[in-house]
């Protein structure tokens, strides 16, 4: 059964991701060059997955999936923390941080970094590292609601169906 679940899971990720909306978005601009986009992405990608096979020992070993997300998101905090002090002007903010700002950086953040990795570290828990990073791959799926709704854009009906698609196959994960 987990492989179906994986299956209908990665198809509804891609399903949602690839169809979005049909218009582009502020959401959708590319800042930058695209090939530090592509480099920063790919580094934060093998980041993450290095740190969950670092701390697939710990959870098999009875850490407590909360008690892991603690000090796995103080890592991150502590990062995070250290480069926006960093005086160098690359990391200087280009814009003042305004309330509704402020609301779009911490709520996919929440979704992106608590719930996610809360859920990744209990599937780490309860399942092969496969299964949990196909687990992981909801939080792409999560976000997209709330930028459909930032964005007053309406998707495609294929991505909509993706993103029911991708939590069903993770229900059957989960359940069966």
């Amino acid at each position: 059964m987990d492989f179906l679940g994986s299956g209908i899971t990665f198809e509804g990720v891609c399903l949602a991701v690839f169809f979005g909306h049909k218009e582009v978005s502020k959401s959708d601009a590319t800042v930058g060059h695209m090939s530090t986009n592509i480099i920063l992405g790919i580094t934060a990608t093998g980041c993450q997955g290095f740190e969950f096979l670092v701390m697939k020992p710990a959870m098999i070993a009875g850490t407590d999936p909360l008690a892991g997300l603690a000090i796995h998101l103080l890592g991150r905090a502590f990062l995070i923390c250290l480069i926006a002090l960093w005086p160098a002007k690359i990391f200087q903010p280009r814009s003042k941080l305004a309330p509704q700002l402020l609301g779009q950086m911490i709520v996919p953040g929440f979704i992106g970094y608590g719930i996610s990795s809360a859920l990744l570290l209990y599937a780490l828990t309860h399942f092969d590292v496969g299964i949990a990073t196909v687990l992981g791959s909801l939080s792409s799926v999560l976000v997209l609601p709330i930028l459909w709704v930032k964005d007053g854009l309406v998707p495609h009906v294929q991505a909509i169906l993706g993103a029911v698609l991708a939590v069903v196959g993770a229900t059957i994960i989960i359940i069966f």
